[in-house]
């Protein structure tokens, strides 16, 4: 029976993975900076009719998750 090694185990480091997470960065940056100027020009009660607080999250933890991901499939030169 083969075994099943922990340097067997890693992250896929392909170009394709790596430029997907560079894209979500990007569209997720996009995305944030255009609801922070809503917010700005709009106001309190535009903000709360595109999603409110919950939406700055999400927005904010697809940025950093973007980045995480783009670290790990980092390819290695």
């Amino acid at each position: 029976m083969h075994h099943i090694h922990l340097k067997d185990v890693h992250m896929p480091r392909g170009a394709n993975l790596f430029a997907l997470s560079v894209g979500e960065i990007v569209c997720s940056a996009l995305a944030l900076i255009s609801y922070l100027i809503a917010w700005a020009v709009g106001g309190e009660e535009f903000k709360n009719s595109i999603g409110g607080d919950l939406a700055l999250i999400i927005l904010i933890a697809a940025v950093v998750g973007g980045i995480l991901l783009a670290r790990l499939t980092k390819p290695k030169a």
